[in-house]
C-alpha cells in the first residue's frame, strides 16, 4: 500500500498546524487561568478572581471558534485575550509580575501566527519593554500600588533579556514554519496541477468500512466534475454509491473488497451523471495511505467510445459469421447435389467399373460436404474438430459398404484441424479407408480396420489407417503407384508437405504425418 502525505487532499498543512497549535495554546491558557484561580483560593487572596474566569472563559472561547474553521480570528481573540490580562495583572503587581510573564511567549508566538508582520513587530516590542517600563514607573513611584512588589535594576534587566531571547527563538520559529508552508504550498500547487490535468476522471475515497468499500469521497479533479455533471462542493457531500449505477454496485463492491489483499483492481463500472445519464467506465483502483489511514485513489476512463467500437466490431462479426455459416451451408448442399447426381448417374450405367469409379467419386465428395456441415454446425468457424468429422465418415463409409463382418476401431484424439488441412485429410482418410473396406478383406471373411489420430508435439500431428486384410502386393511401392486411390493420397501428401509410409508386412498400415500451423480461431458471437 502506497503513501501520499502532503498532498493538501483535507486543507493546506500550514492551516492545520496552526489550528493545532492556537488550539493547543488556548487548552494551555484556560488549564493556566484554572490553576492560577485555584492557588489564590488556597492562599486565602480571592483577587483577580473575576479577570481569571474571564480568561478562562476566553480561553474555551477560543477553542470554539478555532473548532469551526476560524483560525486567524481564534489567534487575534486569543491574543488580546492574553495581552491584556498580562498588562492588567503587571500593573496591578503584588506577586503578579510572574504570572503576567508567563503569559508573554505565548503571546508572542499567537501574534506571530496569526498577525501582520508590522502588527506582530509592535507587540513584540512593547512585550519587551513593557516589563522594563512599569519596573521604571514602580522604581520612580510613579506607580504607587499598595500591593506593589520591590522592583530592581537587574531583575528588570534579566526579563528583559530573557523576552528578547523568547522573541529572537519565536522570530526562528516563525520563519522556519513559514518556510515549511512555502514548501508545503507549492508541493500542493503542484499536485493539484498534475491531478487537474488528467485526461481521465480521478477521486479519491477514504474511510475504509470492514467489507473494503468506501464511505464518502474526499477530492475529485475537474474532469470528474465535467464528466458527472456535478459541482467539485456537491460531490464532496456524495458518497461513492451515489455516482455509481445500481446494477454496478455489487460488482463494485466485490472488486473494492479485495483491495485489502492485492493494493489495487482494474474493472469495467457504469458511472451515473447528475441528469441521469449513464457513463461506461474502465476503474483503476489503488490502495494507500494517508495520514495514517487507509484510503483509496481511482482513476476512472470513459469507454463510452470504445464499446461503441466494441458493438459495431461484433455486429461485423456476426454479419461474417451469418455469411460464414451460409457460405458452409450452401458448399455442403451443393456438395450433396452433386453427390445425388454422381448417384443417380450411377444407378443408370450397368458397366461395373464405371458405377465403382462413380461411387468412388461420390464418395469423395460426401468426405468434403461432411465438414462443411461440421463446420456449420460448429461454434467455431475456423476449425472442426477432426476427431469427430473422421468419426462421421468412417460411419458413414460403413454403412456405405454394408460389410457387417467388418469391425472399425476408432483411436482418436480431439484435435482441432483448420478447413484447408481438414479437407485433403479427410479425403485421404476416405481413400484408405474405402480401399481398406473393398479390398483388404474378400467375401466371406472378417477382418478389423483402425484408424489413429494423435499429436506428437510441436503441432505435428500423425495420422494412421491400417488392417489386418490381405495386403497390397509384394513389391508394392506408394511412391510410384498409379491406382487413382494411391494417386490422390499421395498428391493430397505432398500438397499438406507431409510423410506418408506404408507397412504391408501384417496387413496394411499408412502413417501420415504433418504439421498444423496455428491460426486464430474465429469463435462464434451469435449469443
Amino acid at each position: 500500500m502506497g503513501s501520499i502525505e502532503g498532498t493538501g487532499l483535507e486543507g493546506s498543512t500550514d492551516t492545520r498546524n496552526t489550528s493545532r497549535m492556537i488550539s493547543i495554546a488556548a487548552a494551555l491558557a484556560g488549564c493556566g487561568f484554572i490553576v492560577l484561580a485555584i492557588a489564590r483560593i488556597v492562599a486565602g487572596e480571592p483577587g483577580f478572581m473575576s479577570t481569571l474566569v474571564i480568561g478562562g472563559v476566553i480561553s474555551l472561547l477560543t477553542i470554539w471558534v478555532n473548532q469551526k474553521g476560524h483560525e486567524k480570528l481564534a489567534g487575534i481573540l486569543l491574543t488580546c485575550a492574553l495581552a491584556g490580562i498580562a498588562l492588567f495583572l503587571m500593573l496591578s503587581s503584588k506577586g503578579t509580575h510572574d504570572a503576567a510573564l508567563l503569559t508573554f511567549p505565548g503571546i508572542l508566538v499567537l501574534a506571530s501566527l496569526t498577525l501582520r508582520r508590522r502588527v506582530y513587530v509592535v507587540i513584540a516590542a512593547a512585550i519587551v519593554l513593557m516589563p522594563a517600563l512599569v519596573g521604571i514607573l514602580e522604581i520612580k513611584k510613579v506607580i504607587v500600588s499598595p500591593y506593589s512588589s520591590s522592583t530592581d535594576l537587574l531583575g528588570l534587566i534579566d526579563i528583559t533579556v530573557i523576552l528578547m531571547m523568547t522573541g529572537a527563538a519565536v522570530e526562528l520559529m516563525t520563519k522556519t514554519l513559514e518556510e515549511s508552508s512555502s514548501r508545503a504550498r507549492a508541493s500542493e500547487a503542484r499536485f493539484h496541477l498534475l491531478f487537474n490535468s488528467s485526461s481521465e476522471s480521478i477521486a479519491v475515497f477514504g474511510s475504509m468500512r470492514p467489507d473494503g468499500g468506501a464511505e464518502k469521497i474526499i477530492e475529485v479533479n475537474d474532469i470528474a466534475c465535467k464528466q458527472l455533471g456535478y459541482t467539485h462542493e456537491e460531490l464532496m457531500h456524495m458518497r461513492p454509491a451515489d455516482i455509481v449505477h445500481p446494477e454496478s454496485r455489487q460488482a463494485l463492491i466485490g472488486v473494492l473488497s479485495t483491495l485489502r489483499t492485492e493494493g489495487h483492481a482494474v474493472c469495467e463500472s457504469t458511472h451515473l451523471t447528475k441528469d441521469g445519464k449513464s457513463i461506461p467506465v474502465e476503474l483503476s483502483i489503488q490502495l494507500f495511505d494517508m495520514d495514517g489511514k487507509p484510503a483509496i485513489i481511482a482513476n476512472a476512463r470513459d469507454i463510452t467510445e470504445r464499446k461503441r467500437a466494441d458493438g459495431l466490431i461484433r455486429a461485423a462479426l456476426r454479419e461474417k459469421e451469418i455469411l460464414l455459416r451460409e457460405i458452409h451451408h450452401r458448399v455442403k448442399n451443393n456438395m450433396q447435389v452433386i453427390s445425388s447426381l454422381l448417384n443417380l448417374q450411377a444407378s443408370k450405367t450397368q458397366d461395373p467399373v464405371t458405377k465403382a469409379i462413380l461411387e468412388e467419386s461420390r464418395q469423395r465428395v460426401r468426405s468434403i460436404a461432411i465438414i462443411h456441415e461440421k463446420l456449420y454446425n460448429s461454434e467455431n468457424l475456423a476449425n472442426i474438430d477432426f476427431a469427430i468429422y473422421l468419426k462421421s465418415l468412417a460411419d458413414e463409409l460403413c454403412k456405405s459398404f454394408g460389410r457387417p463382418e467388418i469391425l472399425c476401431v476408432l483411436d482418436l484424439e480431439a484435435i482441432p484441424f483448420e478447413v484447408d488441412k481438414a479437407i485433403p485429410a479427410g479425403l485421404i482418410v476416405n481413400e484408405l479407408l474405402t480401399n481398406s473396406l473393398r479390398h483388404a478383406f474378400p467375401p466371406g471373411t472378417k477382418g478389423t480396420v483402425w484408424v489413429h489420430l494423435r499429436s506428437i508435439g510441436d503441432q505435428n500431428v500423425e495420422l494412421v489407417v491400417r488392417d489386418d486384410g490381405v495386403g497390397f502386393p509384394a513389391g508394392t511401392d506408394i511412391s510410384s503407384a498409379t491406382t487413382m486411390g494411391l494417386a490422390i493420397v499421395r498428391t493430397l501428401v505432398e500438397q499438406m508437405r507431409g510423410t506418408l509410409t506404408m507397412d504391408t508386412s501384417h496387413g496394411t498400415s499408412c502413417t501420415m504425418r504433418f504439421k498444423l500451423e496455428k491460426k486464430p480461431d474465429i469463435p462464434s458471437v451469435s449469443s
